[in-house]
């Protein structure tokens, strides 16, 4: 009497094979859309109030007319300029 002794045959897992292949394939296509894929042109309609926004950028100011401006002249100052103060010991390290 013969006896057969047969190898067990693995299977081959191919839900494995293609979560890998899939993963693989998102990896690759993400990094080249990231990297190297054409960027979109933006387009962005301006608003009216960018015309206005303009001609104040074009806008110069002279500081000595300015200065001269009478309604400048009529404030007042009502405050002083801030003190030194106390500026703690002389000697930090003594006892109290």
């Amino acid at each position: 009497m013969a006896l057969i002794i047969e190898q067990n045959r693995r299977r081959v897992n191919w839900f494995g094979i293609f979560v890998f292949l899939f993963l693989l394939t998102v990896i690759f296509g993400g990094g080249y859309f990231l990297f190297f894929g054409p960027t979109p042109a933006i387009e962005i309609i301006a608003p009216v109030q960018l015309n206005s926004a303009e001609k104040i950028a074009e806008v110069t100011l002279d500081a000595e007319t300015i200065m001269k401006n009478p309604v400048l002249n009529n404030f007042r100052d009502y405050g002083t300029a801030p003190g030194v103060g106390s500026l703690g010991r002389s000697n930090p390290f003594l006892s109290f």
